[in-house]
């Protein structure tokens, strides 16, 4: 540190001297600061965060829980009222596509969508909640189970089309939409009970390791490339899709408490039309990402009327506040985690 000094004060004493021309500065005398054994500190300056309010709202806007196949093809983008879910599973509809089954319960979206068909895994998906379940049709073996399984089912295309309207700013088949009094009104008309949403178990799990960057690729196509991230902001994790920030059509931008990421067996097959094949209903790996903290953990879900159970060692994982994103992929291979050291 001392010699550092000793070589700036040369060369600020040869600026004074040459630097300015023709004209002559007088001396200068310049004194070495007390020489000291203390090294230097460095103190590091921490900006508080600024508490923000529970993604999943305590006093609930609606008498109970609703599914909702949101579209997420590209010319989908924007969808609207995703910001407003209490909780949001992420699979894939076939060709490294995903669609959304979005929950909502403590929030009334006044749009919601665009929404889409359904697969026969959403139907089991849907089951573990018994909520209404909105969607536009869906491919044969979901059109066969849904009544099967007793699903509150409020399809547009066979039951409940007074209940979905199209955007006619947008192109078909990614504008159709509903919105919370539509789906209300649905399920009144059909005699629905509605349930409320069982929150996550909440509490502080020991061990796991800090992470701040979640990638998971669900498709490698360069017809259709869709990596989604999530990034812990000391408080909760930021989504995006293939690094831009994920976005709702009013302008907001999407986050969540909690991250969990689901393997489940994957198969592509051909149809009617090249579609895929989830086995939801079992067991498998899991991942977990809560409160800036990476759990390696399992799921279960035997029957199709159970919903998941997360477990790490052998127990009921614990989380930090409600909101969740589900991201059930072909492989945890496909997903990639900055661990902090």
């Amino acid at each position: 540190m001392r010699k550092i000094l000793f070589l700036l004060i040369i060369f600020l004493v040869a600026f004074n001297i040459t630097g300015c021309g023709d004209k002559t500065e007088p001396s200068k005398t310049v004194q070495e600061p007390p020489e000291t054994n203390q090294e230097p500190q460095v103190v590091e300056i921490k900006t508080p965060l600024v508490e923000i309010e529970p993604l999943v709202k305590k006093e609930k806007d609606l008498p109970g829980g609703f599914i909702v196949s949101i579209d997420n093809h590209r010319n989908a983008y924007p969808q609207s009222g995703l910001e407003k879910a209490d909780r949001v599973y992420e699979i894939l509809a076939e060709g490294g596509i995903t669609r959304y089954l979005a929950v909502f319960h403590s929030q009334a979206p006044e749009k919601i969508g665009p929404i889409r068909s359904a697969r026969y895994y959403f139907a089991y998906i849907v089951k573990g909640h018994d909520f209404p379940f909105a969607h536009a049709g869906g491919n044969n073996d979901a059109i066969a189970l849904i009544p099967k399984l007793k699903i509150k089912d409020l399809d547009e295309i066979y039951n409940a089309g007074a209940f979905f309207y199209r955007d006619k700013s947008r192109k078909m088949p990614h504008n159709l939409y509903t919105n919370s009094d539509l789906l209300i009104k649905g399920a009144e008309k059909k005699k629905y009970a509605l349930e409320p949403l069982k929150p996550l178990p909440q509490g502080d799990v020991a061990g796991g390791e800090e992470a701040d960057l979640i990638d998971i690729t669900y498709s490698t196509d360069s017809r259709y490339i869709y990596v989604v991230t999530y990034e812990w902001d000391g408080q909760r994790y930021k989504r995006y899709i293939n690094g831009i920030p994920h976005e709702t059509s009013e302008g907001t931008v999407i986050y969540t408490e909690n991250v969990i990421v689901l393997e489940a067996k994957t198969r592509d097959v051909v149809k009617e039309e090249l579609q895929s094949e989830i086995e939801v209903l079992g067991s498998g790996k899991a991942y977990f990402f809560t409160g800036g903290k990476f759990y390696q953990g399992t799921w279960k879900k035997e029957k199709a009327a159970d919903e998941f159970e997360y477990l790490y060692e052998g127990q009921p994982m614990k989380f930090k506040g409600e909101h969740a994103w589900v991201n059930i992929v072909p492989s945890l291979k496909d997903v990639e985690t900055t661990i902090l050291q």
